[in-house]
């Protein structure tokens, strides 16, 4: 009985080692294409297509092709990648994974929290359609490319360098502070409806939407906040990323 104990928890053992390898984080780049589907050409071409798009927006766009994650959930795996590649800016949070599993025939958008206004969930899905459209027809090239390029409309149709840091620079720029970002620390003064009261040292206030992933805060919370403004009078904050882990 000792000895088909011992095998049983031996087999499993090297069965749970094959799934970890199967599975493993593969290493970072702009286009990795482990199912193999692509051209060489088609991959480099695809590589410059991101790599220019960092150049010039600052938001990291990244694909990534699977053959099978032999029944692991694409959500949690492509959450996993997306931290171990540390995509987005630690600022803006503006990074976005696209995943392709062959096998499934499944594709999977993750975007960092700084990019739920440019992509809503309708918006991720009929790319995500789209894509999967030319992946049946066997042009994986032309689903990743149509893909990128639906996603870099949006991505780039907003500013992602910080424009201001302090509530007294954006509203003395209010003119042209529209969708900019601010990027600085205040405490909290109240709350009202879905928006956090904000003060800062010289007591100009501002509105803050939090994201819901956001920790619980309290009146008199210091936090430093970076957000991207989207409405002047009042001035509100759409937040993209935050830090409250001490108290005034």
């Amino acid at each position: 009985m000792g000895f088909w104990n011992h095998t049983f928890w031996l087999a499993c053992a090297i069965l749970m080692a094959g799934c970890l390898i199967k599975n493993q984080m593969p290493e970072p780049d702009w286009m990795v294409d482990q199912a193999d589907v692509l051209d060489v050409e088609d991959e480099h071409a695809l590589m410059n297509l991101l790599s220019d798009f960092y150049d010039s927006t600052s938001v990291t766009l990244a694909g990534l092709t699977l053959a099978s994650l032999r029944g692991e959930s694409i959500e949690s795996y492509a959450a996993s990648v997306y931290a171990f590649w540390e995509l987005g800016s630690a600022e803006t949070h503006n990074g976005i994974l696209v995943i392709l599993l062959e096998d499934e025939h499944l594709v999977h958008i993750r975007a960092g929290s700084g990019m739920a206004q440019q992509f809503p969930v309708h918006v991720r899905d009929s790319i995500q359609v789209a894509m999967a459209q030319r992946f049946g027809l066997g042009d994986y090239h032309g689903g990743f490319e149509l893909g990128f390029e639906g996603l870099m409309r949006r991505a780039g149709a907003v500013p992602w360098r910080i424009a201001y840091t302090s509530i007294f620079e954006a509203k003395r720029d209010s003119l042209h502070s529209m969708d900019q970002i601010l990027s600085t620390e205040g405490v909290i003064t109240g709350f009202e409806e879905d928006w956090v009261l904000l003060a800062d040292s010289d007591g100009k206030e501002i509105q803050l939407m939090i994201p819901t992933e956001a920790p619980i805060l309290s009146v008199e919370d210091v936090i430093e906040f970076t957000g991207r403004i989207v409405e002047i009078q009042p001035m509100r904050i759409q937040v993209l990323n935050l830090d409250a882990d001490y108290t005034f």
